[in-house]
Formats: C-alpha cells, sequence, structure tokens
C-alpha cells in the first residue's frame, strides 16, 4: 500500500502537468489582402514594376507585431501571418497598385523583357499596429529607370490608419488599408 501511494504522487503530478501543457489558446492566422477598386480598362504603352521591397528584421518573423509605448514592440505567439509578411506585402501591393495606375500605364513583372520604363524599389522603416489597433507605415520609394539609374529623387511616405479594433483581424485589414494608400501614393507619384 505505502509503494502504491509513493507511485501515486509522482503520477499524479504529471498528469496535472500534461492537462496543463495542453491549454495553450491555438494559434489565428492573418493575411494581407488588397483593396478593391472598381475595374480600369486594359493599359497600353508605358510599363512600371514593382522592385526590391525591404522590411525591418524585426517584422521579419511569422507573429503578429504591436508597439507598445515608443520603443517596445511586443508579439504575439497565437496571432501570426500565414506567409511571410514581405511576400504579402509585395503581393497586395502590386494588386493596390495595379489597379490605381494611371490610364495607359500598366504593372508587369521586374524581369519582363523589354525591361520595365519604370521600376519601384521600396524600404520600409516602420509597419505595425500600437495598442489601439491604429496602423502607422512609413517606407521611401524612388522610380528608377530601365538602367537602374533613380528618375528623381526618392519619396518619404507616412501613413496613419486609424483602428477599426485592436484585434488580429482587425489590424490586418487596417494594414491592409495603410498598404492601399502607400500604393496610391505611389500611383500619383508616378503621374
Amino acid at each position: 500500500m505505502i509503494f502504491a501511494a509513493r507511485l501515486a504522487a509522482p503520477l499524479v503530478a504529471l498528469l496535472i502537468l500534461l492537462a496543463g501543457c495542453g491549454s495553450s489558446p491555438p494559434s489565428k492566422f492573418y493575411v494581407l489582402t488588397a483593396d478593391p477598386v472598381p475595374p480600369r480598362a486594359a493599359a497600353t504603352g508605358n510599363t512600371v514594376a514593382l522592385g526590391r521591397i525591404t522590411l525591418p528584421g524585426a517584422l521579419d518573423r511569422p507573429q503578429i507585431a504591436r508597439r507598445r509605448g515608443g520603443n517596445e514592440i511586443v508579439f504575439s505567439e497565437e496571432e501570426r501571418w500565414a506567409g511571410p509578411l514581405d511576400d504579402m506585402m509585395r503581393r497586395v501591393l502590386a494588386d493596390d497598385l495595379a489597379a490605381r495606375l494611371p490610364a495607359g500605364v500598366m504593372l508587369i513583372e521586374s524581369t519582363a523583357k523589354p525591361p520595365p520604363g519604370v521600376t519601384i524599389a521600396l524600404d520600409v522603416s516602420r509597419f505595425d499596429a500600437d495598442e489601439s489597433g491604429t496602423v502607422t507605415l512609413v517606407a521611401r520609394w524612388e522610380a528608377l529607370g530601365p538602367t537602374g539609374r533613380p528618375l528623381g529623387t526618392p519619396r518619404e511616405s507616412t501613413i496613419v490608419e486609424p483602428g477599426s479594433g485592436k484585434d488580429a483581424a482587425a489590424v490586418a485589414a487596417t494594414m491592409s488599408r495603410a498598404v492601399a494608400a502607400l500604393a496610391a501614393r505611389i500611383a500619383g507619384g508616378l503621374r
């Protein structure tokens, strides 16, 4: 009987420990989406391509980032991007930009032959939400000619999108709107 009691106590402790390990909340996955705009007529003539897009290393991770205060970034283990953020941003920015380009301008692949007339290079220095769900996107972009030489001076864009909520789904939607606003500024700069 004493032997059974000695064996039962560690076994009960092990079962409690295992039960605690299995109770973590399930992960949720989010994506950025393009902002729909009315379809335009097919363009002919000038071409634009997206070149390099760089994001800060702190955002190069699957967890959704939130800024707390001025200098702290918090990452959620349960709220994650469904794929690499830089890939999603490239896809969504391409869709948003293609829909907003001036008439007669078409978005093509950067590796197309002949080369695009203009290639957009983008450096993102900030792309996160604060604790209230407001998203800040800070980016520097420039237009490059077919030979890679700058066409004018680089432009800075700071976009602040008020959040519609602070949960991860609302943050992803607000971040998508910020990318659409950036596409509109780039398209406007190409006019």
